[in-house]
């Protein structure tokens, strides 16, 4: 009996777990509240962003893109910034191995 009651506990709460986002996306569609997820509404801060990697931040964080497509633009940033920008390398003396390994 105790182990059929554990079984029963385990398996309603996969079958919780498994429904808790689809449910929760449809409570908040309902409500007209945003599927946005960690950042409560007023977290997302009113003055606009001074750069470009701060629009994309917010607008992550408001839900208007997914992280997928953040990922992206933000690579798309530093590629340009790495074209625009390129890191200056001292002069570095080649490489030699130690004495002791030969």
């Amino acid at each position: 009996m105790l182990c059929s009651f554990f079984l029963l506990a385990c398996l309603t709460a996969v079958v919780v777990l498994a429904v808790r986002p689809k449910l929760r996306r449809a409570v908040l569609d309902v409500a007209g509240g945003s599927a946005v997820q960690g950042a409560p509404r007023d977290a997302v801060p009113e003055e606009d962003p001074q750069t470009l990697e701060g629009v994309v931040s917010r607008q992550l964080v408001k839900g208007e893109i997914t992280g997928a497509q953040y990922r992206h633009a933000m690579a798309s940033i530093a590629s340009r910034d790495a074209t625009r920008h390129p890191l200056e390398v001292p002069d570095v003396p080649p490489r030699t191995d130690p004495p002791g390994t030969a």
